[in-house]
């Protein structure tokens, strides 16, 4: 089976930095694995671009991913992870919890820094970040 992983926000800021523990993790998802991010992390990016020159480095950045919708399946998942967590009293941010429908309904583990808000989402595989 193919080595797929979605990569998250702060792991392609570290490389787009050029610095933090993301740096590393990034290129090695790039050689060794096949590459995802979704759509809601795209967002998050260009959210923060401050110019033309920085939206195209985000887009050169990501033409090597493949970019998963949130699409019927991930919004079902989703929705259960935000029921789940406010009943349980530890919710998340909504943009987390929509990346984490996806990665969980597309079968593919998550590599993220932000171990501490993700791991309260249950069944979501996640790839180790050192």
């Amino acid at each position: 089976m193919e080595n797929l992983i979605c990569v998250d926000t702060d792991i392609i800021i570290d490389h787009l930095k050029g610095k933090g523990p993301g740096v590393e993790v990034f290129a090695k998802i790039v050689k060794e694995a096949t590459p995802f991010t979704t759509h809601i992390n795209k967002f998050e990016l260009l959210c923060g671009a401050r110019d033309k020159r920085e939206i195209q480095i985000i887009e050169d950045c990501l033409c090597g991913f493949t970019l998963l919708p949130f699409d019927n399946p991930g919004s079902l998942v989703a929705a259960n992870i935000y029921r789940e967590l406010i009943r349980k009293g530890e919710p998340i941010g909504i943009r987390d919890i929509m990346i984490a429908g996806i990665a969980i309904s597309k079968h593919i583990p998550l590599a993220t820094k932000n171990i501490r808000e993700f791991e309260k989402v249950k069944n979501l595989k996640m790839f180790e970040v050192r």
